[in-house]
C-alpha cells in the first residue's frame, strides 16, 4: 500500500513538472510585446537628431517660412564629420530634420522651391539628406527622417492641396534614400506663419487634416523596418518633456484611446512619461533632449554643450530608466559639429565606458529562490552569459523570486544593471537590492518597472553577498540580464545662483574647492579660488569648476551669464491684475519660484510688465523665465520696449516668438540687433501657449555687458 502511494506521488510529480529529460514550456507572452522592429530600435540605446537649415543661420528655433534661401551657403558641410563623430560617440543612428516647420527642405524636393535647390550651396546641387545617407552607411549608423507636418512657407497650409503636398514629399524620403529605422512626426501644428505670403494665423483640424491613418500607411509600404515617432506612436511615444527625463516607472505598454499626434489633452499627457501596465499596445517611451545648454536644438552663438555631469546625469534618467537617448545636435554654420560639441560626446562616451567596464557578477556564483522546471535553458546564471537572448524564468504562479550573488571576496560596488527579457512582455514591477552585513541583509536601493533596461546609482557598499528580489503580478517572471559595477567618481559641478544685489554664489560639495574665471575665454592662470559671493552689479559670464585638491582632479568647467543687478529696479506699471501672492515685483525679485501672474486672455488686453531700472543703461538682451511644464500662462508671442522717460515707447526693439515654449518650458534668452540706451523697460504677452487666460512671468532679466 506504501509503495502504490509512493509511486503516484512520483507519477503525478512528473505529470506536474515533467521529467528529467522533458521539457518545460517557456512562459507565455505577458499582454503587448514589441515588434521585431520596435525590438531593434530598443537595442540602439542611443542615437541623434541632427538639427540644421535655414534655423542655423538666423538662429531660431522655429523660423516664420519667409526666410531667404540664399542664406543657406556653408563653407564646409561634411556628413562623413557627422557621421564619424556619432559613430566614435557610441551613437547607432542619426535622425535628420530633412523639414522643420519653416518649410525649408535640406533634399531638392521636386515638389517645392524652397529647398536646397533655391541655395548658393553646390550652386543649388546639393542634396543633404542623400550625402548624409552615405556617410550613415559608411560609418555604419542607420538613418532617420524627420518631416514636419506644419508647413509655415506653404501657400497651401491647412487647405486639402496641402496635405496631398505633404504625402508627396514623405514618399520622396521614403524612396529615395535607403533604409530608413525612425520617422518622426513633431506635435506642434498651425499658427502664425507666412504662407506664400499672407503672412496670416491658420489653424487646423489635428484629428482629421493630416489623414495620420495614410500617413502611417505610406511608411509602412515603404519602410516596414521603421518605427513611428509621435505623441502617440503608434510605433514609438514622446516621453512627455525635452528635459531628457524618463519616469522612473516606465511601461512600455498604453492604452492610446484614440489619442493622435499633437494632441494635448492634459490627462494622457501624464501617461506619457510612465506607460500604463498592462496597455493594450507596445508603445516604448522615447526620451529626447538637446546637446547644447541652454537647452536649444538649431545653433545659436555662445551656446554650450552640456557638461560632462549633466550628459551622465542625462544618462541615468534616459537609458538607466528604460527608453533610447535620442540627444540632439546642432550643427554650425560651417556645415560641421563644432570641436567642443564633439569633445563633450567624446568624453561621454568614455566616462559611460568607465562606469561599466567591469560586471563584477561575471565571476561570482548566482543562484535563484526559483528556477523553471530547474532546467538550464531558464538558469539564473542565463543572466551573466553575455547571450541577450538567453533568460532567467521562474515557474508559473511565483510573483516573488529573488537572485542571490556570491562574490568570491568582499566587494565594492555602486551601480546596479537589470535588463528584463522583453520580447515576453514587461512584467517586473518591484524590485530590491539587498547586501550581506554583519546584521543580517540590508536594503541598498530599490526600483519599480525595468523593462529593456534599468540602472541604479547608489552610495558605495562593500559586500561578499547581495541578492535582488523581483515582484510581478504576471505568471512569471523573466530577466536577461544581470549586471553590477563599481563606477569611479565624477566630482560635481558648482551650482551658481545670484541675490537681487547682483552677488553670484557657487555652491560646492564637502571637501571640495571651487574655482572660477570672468569674461569670455579665460586662460588656466585667469582662474582663482571661491571664497565668497563674487559681486557683478552688471551681470556677466562666470566659469567654475571644482577641484579635490588631494587627487588633484577637476570636474568640467561650466559657464553661466547672469544679468545686471535688480536692486533698484522698481515695476513702474503694469496690465492685467495680480493678487498678493502673484504682485507684480515678484517678476524682478531674482527668485524663480515667486512669480506675477495677470488675468485676461492675451491678444486682446495685451497684459504687461514695465519696470524702471533706476538708471539710463545700454540695453543689449533680455531673458524671460516662464512657469514649469504644465502650468498656464507660458508667453508664446511678445513685444519687447525700452524708454528713456516711461512715456514714448516707440516701436518694440524686439517681437516675435518664444518657439517651442510650451514644451521647452525653459528661461528664453533675446539679443537685441541694436543696442538702445533706456531707463524703463517693458515686456508685452501678445499671446499665450493654449491661449491661456493667464499670463505669467517668473522672473525677468535684462543683460547690459
Amino acid at each position: 500500500m506504501e509503495k502504490r502511494i509512493k509511486t503516484s506521488l512520483f507519477l503525478a510529480s512528473l505529470l506536474m513538472f515533467g521529467s528529467c529529460d522533458s521539457q518545460m514550456k517557456p512562459p507565455v507572452p505577458y499582454g503587448a510585446v514589441p515588434t521585431k522592429v520596435q525590438m531593434a530600435w530598443h537595442e540602439m540605446e542611443y542615437f541623434s537628431l541632427i538639427c540644421y537649415g535655414l534655423n542655423t543661420y538666423t538662429e531660431q528655433e522655429w523660423a516664420y517660412g519667409d526666410v531667404d534661401p540664399k542664406l543657406f551657403d556653408p563653407s564646409d558641410l561634411d556628413t562623413d564629420q557627422w557621421a564619424k563623430t556619432a559613430r566614435d560617440a557610441g551613437m547607432k543612428g542619426l535622425i535628420l530634420v530633412a523639414k522643420h516647420h519653416d518649410g525649408f527642405s535640406l533634399w531638392p524636393s521636386k515638389f517645392t522651391d524652397y529647398s536646397v535647390k533655391a541655395t548658393p550651396w553646390k550652386n543649388g546641387t546639393g542634396d543633404v539628406l542623400g550625402d548624409l545617407s552615405k556617410s550613415c552607411k559608411k560609418y555604419d549608423l542607420k538613418l532617420g527622417v524627420y518631416l514636419s507636418p506644419w508647413d509655415r512657407n506653404h501657400a497651401e497650409y491647412g487647405r486639402p492641396e496641402y496635405v496631398q503636398f505633404y504625402y508627396d514629399q514623405l514618399e520622396e524620403l521614403l524612396t529615395g534614400y535607403g533604409d530608413v529605422f525612425e520617422f518622426w512626426i513633431d506635435g506642434a501644428n498651425g499658427g502664425t506663419g507666412y504662407y506664400g505670403g499672407t503672412n496670416e494665423r491658420r489653424s487646423i483640424d489635428r484629428r482629421t487634416y493630416y489623414g495620420y491613418d495614410t500617413i502611417f500607411s505610406i511608411v509602412k509600404k515603404h519602410q516596414p523596418g521603421a518605427v513611428i515617432f509621435s505623441d502617440v506612436g503608434p510605433g514609438v511615444r514622446w516621453v512627455g518633456n525635452e528635459a531628457g527625463i524618463a519616469n522612473e516607472t516606465n511601461w512600455n505598454t498604453i492604452n492610446t484611446n484614440g489619442m493622435f499626434p499633437g494632441e494635448s489633452d492634459p490627462e494622457f499627457h501624464k501617461k506619457l512619461g510612465t506607460g500604463e501596465p498592462g496597455g493594450e499596445s507596445w508603445i516604448p517611451a522615447e526620451v529626447n533632449t538637446t546637446l547644447l545648454w541652454p537647452k536649444a536644438w538649431y545653433y545659436h552663438t555662445g551656446h554650450q554643450p552640456r557638461s560632462l555631469q549633466n550628459l551622465m546625469e542625462l544618462y541615468y534618467t534616459s537609458i538607466g530608466r528604460g527608453s533610447p537617448l535620442n540627444l540632439g545636435i546642432a550643427i554650425a554654420p560651417s556645415g560641421q559639429i563644432r570641436d567642443i560639441d564633439k569633445e563633450a560626446l567624446l568624453k561621454f562616451k568614455k566616462q559611460v565606458d568607465r562606469e561599466f567596464s567591469v560586471n563584477l557578477v561575471k565571476n561570482a556564483t548566482i543562484k535563484s529562490s526559483d528556477h523553471r522546471g530547474s532546467q538550464d535553458e531558464y538558469s539564473p546564471m542565463n543572466c551573466v552569459d553575455g547571450d541577450k537572448e538567453s533568460y532567467w524564468a521562474t515557474n508559473d504562479s511565483i510573483h516573488t523570486a529573488t537572485l542571490y550573488i556570491g562574490f568570491k571576496k568582499e566587494t565594492t560596488f555602486n551601480r546596479l544593471l537589470l535588463q528584463e527579457n522583453i520580447r515576453l512582455g514587461q512584467r517586473i514591477h518591484k524590485f530590491t537590492l539587498e547586501i550581506k552585513t554583519g546584521k543580517g541583509w540590508e536594503k541598498v536601493a530599490n526600483g519599480t518597472t525595468i523593462g529593456y533596461k534599468r540602472v541604479l546609482r547608489f552610495d558605495a557598499v562593500t559586500s561578499k553577498k547581495a541578492k535582488v528580489t523581483f515582484e510581478t503580478k504576471a505568471p512569471c517572471l523573466t530577466l536577461s540580464n544581470l549586471g553590477i559595477y563599481n563606477a569611479p567618481p565624477l566630482l560635481p559641478e558648482p551650482e551658481m545662483s545670484v541675490d537681487i544685489e547682483g552677488n553670484i554664489i557657487l555652491q560646492k560639495t564637502g571637501d571640495l574647492s571651487v574655482y572660477y574665471a570672468l569674461g569670455d575665454k579665460p586662460t588656466a592662470s585667469g582662474y582663482k579660488k571661491y571664497t565668497g559671493p563674487i559681486q557683478l552689479p552688471q551681470g556677466g559670464k562666470i566659469h567654475a569648476y571644482t577641484k579635490d585638491l588631494e587627487s588633484d582632479q577637476k570636474s568640467d568647467v561650466v559657464l553661466q551669464e547672469f544679468g545686471m543687478a535688480k536692486k533698484e529696479w522698481k515695476v513702474y506699471d503694469s496690465k492685467g491684475g495680480s493678487t498678493n501672492d502673484t504682485q507684480p515685483s515678484n517678476a524682478i525679485d531674482a527668485d524663480i519660484h515667486s512669480f506675477w501672474e495677470a488675468t485676461g486672455k492675451a491678444g486682446s488686453s495685451k497684459p504687461y510688465l514695465a519696470i524702471d531700472l533706476g538708471k539710463q543703461t545700454d540695453v543689449r538682451g533680455f531673458a524671460y523665465t516662464p512657469p514649469g511644464k504644465g502650468i498656464e500662462g507660458a508667453i508664446f508671442e511678445y513685444e519687447f520696449y525700452v524708454s528713456k522717460d516711461g512715456k514714448l515707447w516707440g516701436e518694440p526693439i524686439s517681437k516675435g516668438e518664444f518657439s517651442n515654449i510650451e514644451n521647452n518650458p525653459i528661461t528664453q534668452r533675446i539679443t537685441f540687433n541694436q543696442v538702445p540706451r533706456a531707463k524703463y523697460i517693458k515686456l508685452v504677452s501678445v499671446s499665450t501657449v493654449k491661449n491661456s487666460q493667464k499670463t505669467v512671468i517668473n522672473e525677468i532679466e535684462l543683460f547690459v555687458n
